[in-house]
């Protein structure tokens, strides 16, 4: 009597669309042994995809087959697509089978394979399954990528938003209450007053669930500022489309960010102490050994006492409550000359009148160039209706005119962040400016930290209750000059003539920074920041 295994398969998708049953092939296969009197040795069964042979019950089964060799005749299934649905590997399959022995073989499509042409039937058995495969792969891509030329996001929803269906049973996502968060996230890197790790920290303690390494992915995806991505297929180029869904920022804020990550604005000085008892820590130098001062702080009997301190052996502490007054009293030294302020309010004043004008002819001439494009493309849309241009030949325009109006409204942002009320930028400047060692005592901690790095570019050296000569900011220098530099200006034309002019950038002011913001003063062709708060 011949000894056979019997093994049944079906995945998820077969048995809910073609009613294909574990128990129904199970009962033809035994009742076929029973028929021919076959002995049945083994059963195995699962719920796997053929596409490979890495399945856990068939890597059961040929484990049993090279133990016990010779245990048995037959391997028996319905139809070779229960055995594979990938004709390459089922041939390869078939010979390891056939030197343990064992003889594979569909009771419902039988195969004598040492008849020669019935090899041609066999690859015919093997390749159909695997053509439906193909087709059935080729047409959910079709599909998918269709939806989402239509704007549908049609995977999971990401971090920001969830699933839910339309009233047409569609599907459709939704910000979820995790949006503010993703929104607080995209201004805190535009900010650029953290690393992005340190956001992430601070975010995941607000309450969002994202992994590190998922950070940087979420800052990259256009989902966000209501866009979908469409990778680029066979002839078709990588597109960004309009999504039907909410966005979460503005796209302003998310071409800020993928510049910001890219390497393309300006980063400001990024000291962070988190403790408003020590403002100077990372601008302080060892007097000793050269090293970088750090601070921290020690409980007394009277409560905590900060102190700035050395990283190496050599000891050297200070107080931070006297370094920091005395820090103060520097300042005093370098207060800007009375009539360099108002110089500077002259060239200020001549410069944005005319950057505001060249200003606000650049965005109506975007405007209208953004309406020019879209024009194009409704046009299109149009004669595509009328039958006048064929549905490819829209979609070259509309591909050909969407990255253009992408570009036009990111330089529109761009052009945007730079604030035109020159009124409040000189004021705020200058109030700064003439009151700067009383402005830096009442100052947040960051913007403290701003003034120091723009004043001194080189670390301060603090020795018997005092600074050493400190390197100070050229631009700082020349606007604590003495009275006698500036006589004069204020009865010339400041902007044709003044004898200070060659000291003026041509670049204008700095966009805002941070909430106290930061704003540029343009001499030398140095940057002093000054936190100012507007």
């Amino acid at each position: 009597m011949r000894k056979a295994i019997i093994y049944v398969r079906v995945s998820t998708d077969e048995q809910s669309e073609k009613g294909y049953s574990l128990a129904h092939q199970e009962e033809r296969l035994r009742l076929y042994c029973k028929q021919h009197d076959i002995e049945v040795a083994g059963f195995y069964k699962e719920d796997h995809s053929a596409k490979s042979f890495d399945r856990p019950a068939f890597t059961q089964l040929l484990t049993f087959l090279k133990k016990n060799k010779k245990a048995v005749d037959l391997l028996l299934f319905l139809k070779w697509d229960r055995f594979s649905r990938n004709a390459g590997d089922a041939y390869g399959m078939i010979n390891q089978l056939n030197k343990l022995g064992v003889e594979p073989q569909a009771i419902e499509q039988p195969l004598d394979l040492n008849v020669p042409e019935n090899k041609i039937m066999l690859a015919f058995y093997l390749a159909a399954p695997e053509v439906e495969n193909d087709r059935r792969s080729l047409n959910v891509i079709a599909g998918t990528r269709r939806a989402m030329k239509e704007g549908r996001h049609c995977t999971w929803a990401p971090i920001g938003y969830r699933n839910i269906r339309t009233e047409e049973n569609r599907p459709i996502i939704v910000p979820s209450k995790d949006a503010q968060l993703v929104n607080w996230l995209f201004e805190e890197v535009a900010k650029q007053e953290n690393n992005v790790v340190d956001i992430w920290r601070m975010v995941v303690t607000k309450g969002l669930k994202i992994s590190r390494s998922n950070i940087f992915n979420m800052l990259r995806n256009p989902i966000y500022m209501g866009k979908i991505f469409l990778p680029a297929y066979k002839d078709e180029e990588a597109m960004l489309v309009r999504g039907i869904h909410e966005a979460i920022i503005s796209e302003g804020l998310f071409y800020m960010v993928q510049d910001i990550l890219d390497g393309r604005k300006p980063k400001h000085p990024s000291v962070h102490t988190g403790k408003d008892e020590l403002p100077l820590r990372g601008f302080l130098m060892c007097r000793k050994c050269g090293a970088k001062l750090t601070g921290s702080a020690s409980k007394g009997r009277g409560g905590r006492y900060f102190y700035y301190h050395c990283t190496s052996s050599c000891g050297e502490r200070y107080r931070a409550e006297e370094v920091n007054e005395q820090f103060s009293t520097e300042l005093l030294k370098t207060i800007p000359n009375e009539k360099a302020i108002c110089f500077f309010e002259h060239i200020a004043e001549d410069y944005f009148k005319k950057v505001g004008k060249a200003k606000s002819n650049n965005l109506q001439a975007i405007d209208e160039a953004i309406e020019k494009n879209r024009m194009r493309i409704t046009s299109a849309l149009r004669r595509m209706s009328d039958e006048e241009i064929s549905p490819v030949d829209y979609r070259d325009i509309k591909n050909l005119y969407e990255p253009e109006i992408e570009k036009l409204i990111k330089r529109k942002q761009e052009i945007k962040l730079v604030d035109d009320n020159l009124v409040r930028y000189i004021n705020t400047v200058t109030k700064g400016l003439r009151t700067l060692p009383v402005y830096y005592k009442m100052a947040a901690l960051s913007t403290k930290q701003r003034i120091i790095s723009s004043m001194y570019p080189e670390k301060l050296v603090y020795e018997n209750k005092t600074y050493r000569t400190p390197v100070i900011n050229e631009a700082v220098r020349i606007i604590s000059k003495p009275d006698g530099v500036f006589s004069g200006l204020e009865e010339r034309q400041v902007s044709k003539n003044g004898d200070l002019s060659n000291w003026v950038v041509r670049l204008g002011f700095e966009p805002r920074q941070t909430e106290s913001e930061s704003v540029m003063l343009p001499l030398h062709h140095r940057t002093v920041y000054f936190g100012v708060q507007c």
